[in-house]
Parts: structure tokens; sequence; C-alpha cells
């Protein structure tokens, strides 16, 4: 999971804020197939293996909980996030915005895109990083 995060926050970033604008199509193409196919892990290659792991049998609702949650918040609340921070950024409505002719509005989206990702993914970095203690102690209580 560590190395899925590690990966993708410098590609959103990129994706986000450090691609020229100008750049060629094929440039947002690299960048985005390769956060496609290597960044999107954490979930299904690490949290749900670890609750198949650790939660009884009895009590496996709680990976469908997990899983319903982590999804739905992040698509709840995401767009208020990216919305309020884009105004702070100095996104601006207007014709030339309407448009999609703006680079100062395209630069404040992208920064409240960069932010409301790469942010959350550094404290979940840190948190995967506490099941490297944290696992092998749940599978020995488990034994």
């Amino acid at each position: 999971a560590q190395i899925t995060v590690a990966i993708g926050i410098p590609l959103i970033y990129l994706w986000f804020l450090g691609i020229p604008p100008g750049s060629p199509a094929r440039v947002y193409f690299t960048i985005i197939a390769a956060f496609s196919l290597l960044g999107n892990w954490a979930q299904s290659g690490t949290n749900f293996p670890i609750l198949s792991d650790i939660v009884p049998p009895k009590h496996r609702k709680v990976m469908a909980w997990e899983c319903a949650l982590e999804n739905s918040i992040a698509t709840l609340i995401g767009p208020v996030f990216v919305a309020k921070l884009a105004l702070m950024f100095g996104y601006t409505f207007g014709d030339e915005e309407a448009e999609g002719k703006s680079l100062s509005a395209a630069t404040a989206l992208g920064q409240a895109m960069a932010a409301t990702i790469c942010i959350p993914w550094l404290v979940t970095f840190a948190l995967y990083s506490l099941l490297h203690k944290s696992y092998p102690a749940d599978m020995r209580r488990l034994k």
C-alpha cells in the first residue's frame, strides 16, 4: 500500500500542477496511465486482504462498511472541498472561465485538486506505516 500511495502522490501532483500548460496530450496520457496502473492498489491489495485476515468471519460486514464508507465519503465531500479550495486559490467564475480559456482559473482548480488528493494521501502513507507494527501484532493475537 505504501508503494502505491508513494507512487500515486507525485503522479497526482504532476497531473494537476507539474505539467506545463500547452504540453502535448501524450504527456497527460502517460501520467494518467501510470497513475491508473500503479496508484490504485491500496484498497484491493492491502485493505481488503488485511481486513480478511484480522476480522472474524461473523463480523465481515465490517469490510463492506469500510468499502462503502471509503468510497462514498470521498465521492460526497471531495467536490465540496475542491470547490472551496479552488475559490481560496483564486478561482473565479466568468466568461473566460466558462469557455475554458482562463489559465489562472485552471491553475487554481489544479491546486485544489492536488491538495484534495495529495494531502490526505500523505496522511494515508503515514498511517500505512503503522501497519508494519500493528498487523503482525494483530495476527499473533488471533492465533
